[in-house]
């Protein structure tokens, strides 16, 4: 499985979506830095720093980062006839698709590392340095942490479109698209329905932030789950039925 997951990270290591994504979180945490400091009165205490920065991150912009990745990940094994190769020899199917699958979280967790490290060396150099503690610097890596878990979890499912098409890329991206934007509009509608618009109600559970969510919580925790593990049961049986 190890040998597996770093190959992902080696085909992948000069891909054009590595340096997008980190440029486009890059521009986004430095246009939320610049507001943020710039907003005195308004944002005057860290808290509201990280949880500013988490906003369009997790409803947006990671959604979009690993939906690249997930599809590339599974479409590019179909588009170069690797896979085929690869039924020949004594790789499982399995192992192939968790190794994949544990790629995309690893992308997610690297991606919210580089958040969470820029904006608490932001807010350590800012006016924020004064409202700055442990507590909120470990609950901000804590969110940073859930939302890599869960957002993963409420991405990967459409990686089943990239598997069912043969590695059909522009189909999937369509589809992850029209997902996540419409779970980030009509988050209220479909709350409880599309594993993206739960994730939030999940991760602001009880906080003191002062984000406002569903305290049905256990029910969403239910759709990220039963949608992930149909995904799961799904995508296994689909590889393994596969005729390439």
């Amino acid at each position: 499985m190890a040998r597996l997951l770093l190959s992902e990270f080696k085909k992948n290591k000069r891909s054009k979506a590595i340096y997008l994504s980190g440029a486009l979180v890059v521009v986004y945490l430095a246009l939320t830095i610049f507001y943020t400091v710039s907003a005195v009165g308004l944002f005057d205490n860290f808290m509201y720093l990280y949880k500013f920065s988490l906003s369009y991150m997790n409803y947006l912009i990671l959604p979009m980062i690993l939906l690249s990745f997930a599809t590339t990940a599974f479409s590019n094994e179909y588009k170069s006839d690797t896979i085929k190769y690869l039924w020949t020899v004594p790789i499982s199917r399995i192992k192939l698709f968790f190794a994949k699958a544990l790629y995309v979280l690893c992308i997610a967790f690297i991606f919210m590392g580089i958040v969470f490290a820029v904006i608490v060396s932001a807010g350590y150099v800012s006016r924020f340095q004064s409202s700055m503690n442990l507590h909120l610097v470990f609950r901000f890596f804590v969110l940073c942490a859930t939302s890599s878990f869960l957002v993963t979890l409420a991405v990967l499912p459409v990686s089943i479109v990239t598997i069912l098409t043969k590695g059909d890329s522009v189909t999937t991206n369509l589809i992850g698209s029209i997902y996540i934007i419409s779970s980030f509009f009509l988050m209220k509608i479909l709350q409880g329905i599309s594993p993206l618009a739960s994730v939030p109600h999940i991760m602001w559970y009880k906080n003191f932030e002062g984000v406002q969510n569903n305290d049905n919580v256990y029910f969403m925790i239910a759709n990220v789950g039963l949608v992930f593990a149909l995904y799961l049961v799904g995508t296994l049986n689909i590889l393994k039925r596969q005729d390439l």
